[in-house]
């Protein structure tokens, strides 16, 4: 494979970690005019809008909605979707985006954890970077409001069940199409997130309007444009390299929030973020040298 081809991947993959560390901004901004219940329909509605094309550009499916084991599956993977995507943006109207980005980042260490459960083995990687994480962890609690800490409590709660879903996807990845896997979950969220708008919050026509542009970027750009530039990058990028570049989602959340929001992270908010990030990494050290070209990573912020 050429320096070219290798240096082509890479940038395609560090443009879509830059899309969704730059959805955390959207999905702050988003919450100045409608609740995080109602922006979770607006994305999710958008994003089956977005896939569904792409869905028959690539594969032309006979089927949509099938009443079969596999849309079932599914459709259980988006209960865990929805729910954890409601804490995140829950989570948001609390804390920055810069923080919400790391702590979401913090899934690539509960999944070995949650792995122990279905007696997956774990290896010491994994322990030295859950010890990184809950020191940065430490560092990043170090604040005074404690609406940021209730934000982050969510964001970590959210994180887990995005654990469960990559554990689980990865299941269901060699058994169906990845845009059905996609797009059936989005359909779930959608439904859900629309029924639970009138009990929770209220339907504000105008809100959604004025939060159209937040809520096309994360429905088309983040769960759309994002998804198919990882299935592009990865035919071609190592998969050692891909893992390592759509983890600088959360530096560019981080990055973009300072940039678009004003949000400036404290000292011991840096070493906190640097320290769960680098934790990440490291519990993923094994797998990345273990992993050959081409090998698929599954990334839950492909629905960010």
């Amino acid at each position: 494979m050429s320096l070219k081809t290798d240096l082509r991947a890479d940038l395609i993959l560090l443009l879509t970690a830059f899309i969704w560390g730059l959805a955390f901004v959207y999905q702050r901004t988003g919450m100045d005019h409608i609740g995080p219940i109602t922006f979770t329909f607006g994305r999710f509605f958008i994003g089956a809008l977005a896939i569904l094309p792409l869905w028959y550009l690539m594969e032309k499916p006979k089927q949509i909605f099938a009443i079969n084991g596999i849309n079932k599956k599914a459709a259980l993977l988006g209960l865990v979707l929805t729910a954890g995507m409601l804490l995140q943006q829950w989570g948001l109207v609390y804390t920055t985006a810069g923080r919400a980005g790391f702590l979401t980042g913090v899934y690539i260490i509960f999944v070995p954890i949650i792995g122990i459960f279905f007696r997956n083995k774990t290896q010491w990687p994994t322990w030295v970077g859950v010890a990184m994480a809950m020191v940065g962890l430490f560092f990043l609690g170090q604040v005074e409001s404690d609406e940021l800490f209730t934000g982050d409590i969510l964001i970590l709660l959210g994180s887990i069940l995005f654990a469960l879903h990559m554990i689980f996807t990865g299941k269901l990845a060699n058994q169906t199409s990845p845009f059905r896997l996609i797009f059936v979950q989005f359909v779930v969220a959608t439904i859900i997130s629309f029924i639970l708008v009138p009990i929770f919050e209220s339907w504000n026509w105008q809100g959604i309007l004025d939060a159209g542009v937040a809520l096309l970027y994360v429905g088309v750009m983040s769960s759309g444009v994002a998804f198919c530039l990882q299935v592009v990058g990865q035919r071609t990028a190592p998969a050692s390299h891909a893992s390592i570049i759509l983890s600088f989602e959360a530096v560019f959340a981080a990055l973009c929030g300072w940039w678009l929001l004003d949000e400036y992270l404290t000292d011991p908010e840096l070493i906190g973020c640097g320290l769960i990030l680098a934790g990440g990494l490291v519990s993923q050290l094994k797998v990345l040298l273990k992993q050959s070209t081409g090998d698929p990573i599954v990334h839950p912020h492909g629905v960010n």
